[in-house]
């Protein structure tokens, strides 16, 4: 019945489909790398969309419960997905479990032969529809669930875990991602001891503001590194790598995909060119490796690194280690040094980009803060209407 009615919205087959091309390794899955809203559960004090309200903007959600709509998206992808090239689908925001028709949008990706993962903060309920239906699910459809714990989850943290249990006991991938802001450095080998009990990945990662990682003390690196498994988290505490003569496979191996508009970039940290758009069923791939678009950014996504997409810094064999369970801490940092002294260059912008938050001095904002935030970004007087009604 779900293959008739998601068939009934799909639009015919286009003539040519889009396969990886042969200059690019890894034949298999390609990535998008899918930013769907700016809607949020969380209020952290070290993310913009806090800083700036944008968490509040529930308008974001609408398109989604349109099934027509639905349909479009996983369509997209679907004719675009052969026996030898599919697709994986990070999806990311935002709070993605929030999204209505979640299921439906993933069911449709399934059938198509499709995988997805989530980048979430796991604060809703576990009556949830989003939370129900990732419990419903495993790998390999979803090919991991990367959990952040943020300092909101630490306040009934206990009630953050019974999900990490359930989704663990049906069999996800897991990744507990963990901000290192200084003000929570002190619990990262208590965490760390945790995730390995419970056999899966502790991913601590760098805080990037418009001070950090530059404002890291010696030490504090260290705590951090201490509990580092991959070359991708290394390369976010130097803040990325420089893009000024880097080549990569954005816009053949991984594209950056805003479900907002529809607009297509070569990967989620640049905002041109574009190379097509969901909504007019277009994408033009590259058949090669390219310059960074916007070239002097820092490349500081660490999903680039995971998926070998940045040529000469590749660590998808320890990323795919990492989905299997707790791994030991590593220390690489000696090939941070030998990247150095081979001339790479890192975090020469500070602004460069993902991580543009002002005031990092926060763990998070009350509703109220969050509120007023809403209302001086928009100039809106009066106070927000927006209710916390996602958490039931």
């Amino acid at each position: 019945m779900l293959r008739q009615f998601l068939r009934k919205w799909g639009r015919p087959p286009i003539p040519q489909i889009e396969s990886l091309p042969a200059s690019a390794p890894g034949l298999g899955y390609r990535v998008a790398e899918v930013y769907i809203f700016d809607t949020c559960t969380h209020r952290c004090g070290y993310c913009w969309l806090a800083e700036s309200g944008q968490v509040l903007d529930f308008k974001q959600l609408e398109p989604f419960r349109s099934t027509e709509w639905i349909a479009n998206v996983g369509g997209f992808f679907n004719r675009r997905t052969t026996a030898k090239s599919k697709w994986l689908l990070q999806f990311t925001g935002g709070e993605p479990l929030i999204a209505p028709n979640l299921d439906l949008l993933c069911r449709y990706l399934f059938e198509g032969g499709n995988r997805v993962a989530f980048y979430t903060a796991l604060l809703v309920g576990r009556n949830h529809p989003g939370f129900r239906f990732l419990a419903s699910q495993s790998s390999p459809r979803v090919d991991y669930v990367m959990a952040s714990f943020h300092p909101e989850a630490e306040i009934d943290e206990d009630r953050y875990f019974e999900k990490i249990h359930a989704l663990r006991d049906a069999g996800h991938r897991i990744f507990l991602r963990y901000v290192g802001h200084p003000a929570r450095l002190h619990r990262l080998d208590e965490l760390a001891e945790r995730c390995a009990k419970l056999n899966i990945c502790f991913y601590p990662t760098t805080l990037f503001s418009s001070s950090f990682p530059g404002a890291y003390t010696e030490e504090e690196r260290d705590r951090l590194r201490h509990h580092f498994s991959s070359l991708s988290q290394f390369l976010m505490l130097e803040g990325g790598i420089d893009t000024t003569e880097t080549k990569c496979f954005a816009g053949s191996k991984v594209i950056g995909v805003n479900l907002q508009t529809g607009d297509i970039t070569p990967c989620i940290s640049v905002h041109h060119p574009s190379i097509g758009n969901v909504f007019r069923d277009e994408l033009e791939l590259s058949r090669v490796a390219i310059s960074c678009p916007e070239a002097g950014i820092n490349c500081s996504c660490d999903v680039h690194y995971q998926q070998d997409i940045v040529v000469g810094f590749p660590d998808r064999a320890r990323f795919e280690e990492q989905k299997t369970g707790f791994v030991a801490p590593r220390d690489l940092f000696g090939e941070i040094v030998r990247m150095k002294q081979a001339g790479t260059m890192f975090y020469r912008d500070s602004t460069a980009g993902i991580g543009n938050v002002k005031n990092d001095s926060r763990l998070f904002y009350t509703i109220e803060e969050v509120r007023q935030n809403y209302r001086v970004n928009r100039g809106l007087p009066g106070p927000s209407q927006v209710t916390e009604s996602f958490k039931t």
